[in-house]
C-alpha cells in the first residue's frame, strides 16, 4: 500500500513538473491578453477631426472658420499652416485655440499658405490628436 501512495506521489509530481510549463506561456497569454486591452483602450479614444473648413483671403492675413467638432470634451482645436505644400519644418507654425474661428495675422501679402486643423483632448492626462483635415491652401490679398 505504501508503494503505490509513493508511486502515486510520485506520479503527481511528475505531472505538476509537465504541467507547469504549460501553465506559465497561459499566464503569459493572459498577461499579452491584458496589456493588449490596455494598449486597445487608448486607441480606442477617438476625436472627430473638424468639418467644412473656409478659408478667407485678408489683407496679409488668413481667417480661418471651421464647423465645431461633433464630439464632446474636445478641449480645442490645432491650426497648423504652412507656405510648404509637405509641411516641412522650416515653414511651418502651429496655433492651438478653442474658438471655431481664428485669424492667423503677420503673413506675407500675395503669398500661398496651406492649412490644416485637427482637434485634441485629454485623456488620463495625455493629450489625444485627431487626423488632420486635408489641406486647404489661400493667396493672401495685396
Amino acid at each position: 500500500m505504501k508503494m503505490k501512495k509513493i508511486l502515486v506521489s510520485a506520479l503527481a509530481a511528475v505531472m505538476l513538473l509537465t504541467a507547469a510549463p504549460a501553465v506559465a506561456p497561459l499566464a503569459t497569454v493572459n498577461a499579452a491578453a491584458t496589456s493588449a486591452t490596455a494598449s486597445n483602450a487608448t486607441t480606442e479614444v477617438s476625436v472627430a477631426k473638424p468639418t467644412k473648413v473656409k478659408l478667407t483671403a485678408k489683407k496679409k492675413a488668413i481667417k480661418v472658420t471651421f464647423k465645431k467638432s461633433t464630439t464632446k470634451k474636445v478641449k480645442g482645436y490645432q491650426i497648423q499652416y504652412s507656405t510648404s505644400k509637405k509641411f516641412t519644418k522650416k515653414t511651418t507654425k502651429s496655433v492651438k485655440t478653442t474658438k471655431t474661428s481664428y485669424t492667423i495675422k503677420k503673413l506675407k501679402a500675395k503669398k500661398k499658405y496651406y492649412v490644416r486643423i485637427r482637434t485634441y483632448k485629454k485623456v488620463n492626462g495625455k493629450t489625444v490628436y485627431s487626423k488632420w483635415t486635408s489641406k486647404k491652401s489661400v493667396k493672401t490679398k495685396k
